[in-house]
């Protein structure tokens, strides 16, 4: 987006010159060429005169949000003219390649129609706009005849900030509500500290600057104190008055913690959203599809099939990946045979398969003819079609005991790719550090201690993004991330929850030896 164009950057330095009543922050106009990728060359109005100033005055000091709408007039324009008023911005967000890799953002110019509106008979223009559900940050706004731009102006928008509730018992779901995040890097992302210890960090790159995040309610019973900081890696910027994106709003709520816990189960998933899965592909017309599409280790399904060659005996192979990648020996594509079938005479096939125990995300099952003695790689592939397997909970052992008690967990279906191979862990809003499930297929036992005064307590495991590319100004990498279900590239994978209650008693003070034996 042309936000620091020089014709934008006169319309809001005189907008500025004129009173308090206009706004104009440079700093929001510089985004990072290295993070994303704008191009300046996907708008090519018509040339013609040198567009009017189109003037939004507003108060400086409060910007207009998400909602506002604002008066917007021109002078000098051709009269009784029909026109159209545009909206300047940003289309893009994280990019996900084959998959598994992780691109990073990418944004690229777009514009969006507002409004419409007339002139009057002396080419005078005074009418209202409405600022859509966008990014944040520094728009221009046009008056436009077809493609010929007649008036030009510019809106810097602002973030909004909610909490909901704000009380509730321990374990008690907070949203956090925020419109208006930038497409631009340094106002982009914030970080949500409960306590002063850092729960996660808040972004809208792929969902056009709203999104909510969502974290639980922890400590002891009174008020506990939710600071809401600029932080573009994803950590907490403390001394925010002296950095340069001081501009921006750093909120502060506060949240009541009620006697009791919430009545949630000691361990549970958050509800999948339905995940995207590619077309069913096949030879001379054959189909495959699964029922259910998504579920976890041990989904019984069925897999129907048509078109295939009658009466004819074929595999149903299950198509997976194996390795890691920090031993240097990488990973590869691996296909394992489930079961056999046969095809009816009308070239049909209906049976029931079990989700085997394996790694998180999608995964293809395809119908495969042999020849006789023939291994996979000399066989024909007549369908496929995909499954993609959720993360579930096996178990946390013990759910209570003292300060110092080992509690392990043990998870099956951890994906594989670079934005959902991880799940990153904080106990009581504090954050513990990540698993990884891509080198034991999937299969995550983790090991930590329980701590803090007898009561409840939250352990929460959030979707994260392993790694992507190191030439990014931005590095959000192996952190929670609290805005998951809105923003997490890829596949929107949910929170996993737990709470673990301390006892009263003396402290544990010998824990058995951890071995590198995770099965």
């Amino acid at each position: 987006m042309r936000a620091a164009n020089v014709l934008l950057g006169a319309i809001l330095l005189a907008a500025a010159c004129s009173g308090p009543a206009a706004d104009s922050n440079p700093k929001s106009q510089n985004p990072n060429p290295k993070s994303q990728a704008s191009n300046p060359e996907s708008r090519t109005p018509n040339p013609g005169p040198d567009p009017v100033t189109l003037k939004i005055p507003y108060d400086k000091n409060h910007k207009p949000t998400v909602g506002s709408t604002l008066e917007a007039t021109a002078e000098g324009l051709p009269p009784n003219k029909a026109v159209d008023i545009v909206w300047g911005t940003v289309d893009g967000g994280w990019v996900v390649e084959d998959y598994y890799t992780f691109k990073g953002k990418k944004f690229t110019d777009s514009e969006k129609p507002l409004s419409h509106a007339t002139t009057d008979a002396n080419g005078a223009l005074k009418t209202t706009i409405t600022i859509p559900e966008d990014y944040g940050g520094v728009h221009e706004v046009f008056v436009r005849d077809g493609n010929t731009t007649l008036a030009q102006g510019g809106v810097d928008v602002g973030q909004t900030f909610e909490l909901h509730p704000a009380q509730g018992p321990v374990g008690t779901l907070v949203e956090l509500r925020v419109t208006g995040l930038g497409w631009r890097t340094m106002e982009s992302t914030w970080v949500v500290n409960w306590d002063n210890g850092g729960a996660g960090y808040v972004s809208a790159t792929s969902s056009r600057g709203s999104a909510v995040a969502r974290f639980r309610a922890s400590g002891a019973v009174g008020e506990h104190t939710i600071n809401v900081m600029t932080g573009w890696q994803g950590q907490a910027y403390l001394n925010h008055e002296q950095a340069p994106n001081a501009y921006l709003p750093v909120p502060q709520f506060a949240f009541r913690v009620t006697p009791g816990r919430a009545a949630t189960p000691v361990a549970y998933v958050e509800p999948y959203q339905k995940q995207p899965v590619p077309a069913s592909t096949g030879v001379n017309g054959a189909t495959a599809s699964i029922s259910p599409t998504q579920g976890a280790v041990g989904t019984k399904t069925t897999l129907d099939a048509k078109g295939l060659p009658a009466n004819t005996e074929v595999s149903l192979v299950w198509g997976t990946y194996v390795g890691n990648r920090v031993s240097g020996n990488g990973f590869a594509p691996v296909e394992n045979e489930l079961t056999k079938a046969k095809t009816t005479a009308d070239g049909r096939l209906n049976t029931a398969l079990t989700i085997p125990d394996d790694l998180g995300g999608r995964h293809s099952i395809s119908i495969v003819r042999r020849d006789s003695g023939s291994g996979i790689g000399d066989s024909k592939t007549l369908a496929t079609t995909y499954f993609v397997t959720e993360t579930s909970i096996v178990s946390m052992t013990p759910a209570s005991g003292p300060v110092g008690t080992p509690i392990t967990i043990h998870l099956k279906g951890v994906g594989w790719t670079e934005y959902d191979n991880i799940y990153v862990a904080t106990y009581d809003n504090a954050y513990m550090g990540y698993a990884c499930g891509f080198n034991t297929g999937g299969d995550v036992i983790i090991h930590m201690t329980a701590a803090g005064a007898p009561g409840p307590h939250i352990i929460d495991f959030y979707p994260g993004i392993y790694e992507g590319p190191a030439d990014q100004a931005q590095q959000l990498y192996r952190l929670p991330m609290l805005t998951y279900a809105d923003d997490h590239p890829g596949n929107h994978i949910p929170a996993l929850r737990f709470m673990f209650d301390v006892t009263p008693g003396p402290t544990r003070s010998t824990v058995p030896p951890l071995t590198g034996n995770t099965h």
